[in-house]
């Protein structure tokens, strides 16, 4: 796997990685992660937007980062942006379904568990700076 936060070459790290491109890119964040692997697409790569984080907090500023036109067109690759709330008919089920896998040891959660009141400023701003590691979470 690959490590972004101790890499110092995103890009070149996945090109090691997904030698032939990457086929499926599914977007959380919109910042240094989804520009290497823009700059690394499979033929007929999809891409999947989901949420951009990394831009948290600067609506006043344009959403102008490098352009990867020309490289979704020569790779032929479909991006489509994906809101949760396209989809609320479906939250009960998926719901039950995660439960039921986390029950049987399917799925797992890491926790990054803080201790105080006074922590919690920091633990926000460990979200927006990807300085946790799993759900970050403020015990009062």
């Amino acid at each position: 796997g690959i490590n972004y936060r101790t890499e110092d070459d995103l890009a070149a790290a996945i090109k090691q990685a997904c030698p032939k491109g990457v086929d499926v890119f599914f977007d959380n964040t919109a910042g240094p992660i989804h520009d290497a692997v823009m700059n690394n697409l499979a033929q007929n790569a999809r891409i999947i937007i989901c949420g951009t984080i990394s831009l948290a907090g600067q609506f006043e500023q344009p959403d102008m980062g490098e352009r990867f036109l020309r490289k979704i067109l020569v790779a032929r690759a479909r991006m489509e942006g994906f809101l949760i709330f396209d989809h609320l008919d479906k939250f009960d089920a998926a719901r039950e379904q995660l439960a039921a896998w986390e029950k049987a040891g399917k799925l797992t959660f890491k926790t990054d568990i803080r201790d105080g009141i006074d922590a919690m400023p920091q633990a926000f701003l460990n979200l927006l700076t990807s300085q946790n590691f799993g759900k970050q979470v403020v015990r009062i």
